[in-house]
């Protein structure tokens, strides 16, 4: 396979998630820092990727390589010429909510689920499902009853990335952060990135395990879309 046949299928990626909901032209350039009308110009194809911002979007739009390989959404029937199907695997939903001032829930709810295609949790470790709350410092990554597939590996909540991210147990809080280190306390940064936080917030590890207060990676965030 070539690289431009993976840089297509990463465009049709994109192009169905946007057309699924699940992002926007915006959000995507606010978690890229990419400007909107270039990446409207890329979806439309009026404008070719770097591999350097091939990778940047790939990583940040959480679009496994896996998905790229299998070419999930454009791979054909031999005979037909009709998509494949593409298998869903339903992951639990956690009972309550994520967000400030609210306990970090700690069970899955008996019987809701929320279905993904497998090829989106082809890397993803005990996959679960939050619904996240209303957060004013994180309202240009998500909004009040968004999703979030969580990642628990334990080597993607050590090996933190600025970029990412991640489910904070704030005493006994359930927030959506991105996190970095400044000697051995955690910040805890606001927003998508794209901008220099005003007031990162330190969190000290104290005598508590990283895993203990890192419980997640968030490997997707999407909208609860209501069914018609």
């Amino acid at each position: 396979m070539h690289f431009a046949e993976l840089q297509r299928r990463l465009i049709a990626a994109l192009q169905s998630r946007l057309r699924n909901g699940e992002l926007t032209e915006r959000r995507l350039a606010r978690l890229t820092g990419i400007s909107q009308p270039h990446i409207h110009n890329v979806l439309r194809g009026k404008r070719t990727l770097s591999f350097r911002t091939a990778d940047l979007i790939q990583e940040r739009a959480c679009i496994s390589f896996v998905e790229l390989l299998e070419g999930e959404g454009t791979a054909l029937h031999s005979s037909g010429g009709r998509p494949a199907p593409c298998p869903l695997v339903e992951v639990p939903v956690l009972s309550g909510w994520l967000g400030p001032g609210l306990p970090l829930p700690r069970e899955s709810s008996p019987v809701e689920k929320y279905p993904f295609p497998g090829a989106h949790l082809a890397s993803v470790e005990r996959p679960l499902v939050a619904r996240l709350a209303g957060d004013p410092k994180m309202r240009t990554c998500f909004r009040e009853n968004d999703l979030a597939l969580l990642d628990h590996s334990p080597a993607r909540r050590t090996q933190l990335r600025r970029h990412c991210l991640y489910l904070v147990n704030r005493a006994g809080e359930g927030l959506i952060r991105r996190v970095t280190w400044e000697r051995d306390d955690l910040l805890l940064l606001w927003g998508a990135g794209a901008e220099p936080d005003p007031r990162p917030e330190p969190l000290a590890l104290g005598w508590s395990c990283i895993v203990d207060v890192i419980r997640a990676r968030v490997a997707w965030i999407g909208s609860f879309l209501e069914p018609h």
